[in-house]
């Protein structure tokens, strides 16, 4: 969901600054790949703690009577915010270009389909 709401704004942003009607359709891909990349981007940073914890939690045997949620706040104390984040440059890259490559063909489809810019979710 979060990468569909980034993907929208970024491409908003973008076409305040061009003008649509006469951006070619190569260049619409190259501007939803852009997007995308920055949505992929956004969603990595955003998963990236709960996947590290994840990894931990599934590499490490727990103690005896040891409950899932307690071993949790062990494996964050023990990583920290720092430590949440590695591996970080590997997850860019691979979601990043995932994802920039999916809402290229997504923004592709919606332009054969005719449809026009995003859901409106908020009025500013």
């Amino acid at each position: 969901m979060a990468k569909f709401v980034v993907f929208e704004k970024v491409s908003e942003l973008i076409y305040k600054r061009v003008d649509k009607s006469k951006t070619s359709d190569g260049m619409q891909t190259v501007y939803n790949l852009g997007s995308g990349l920055i949505a992929g981007f956004a969603a990595a940073a955003v998963s990236q703690p709960a996947d590290t914890m994840l990894s931990k939690i599934n590499k490490t045997k727990g103690l005896p009577g040891e409950g899932t949620t307690s071993r949790l706040i062990k494996i964050a104390k023990e990583l920290g915010l720092r430590g949440s984040y590695t591996g970080i440059g590997a997850r860019l890259f691979m979601v990043g270009t995932l994802t920039a490559g999916q809402f290229a063909i997504y923004g592709d489809i919606k332009k054969a389909l005719g449809a026009t810019g995003g859901v409106e979710i908020a009025k500013a």
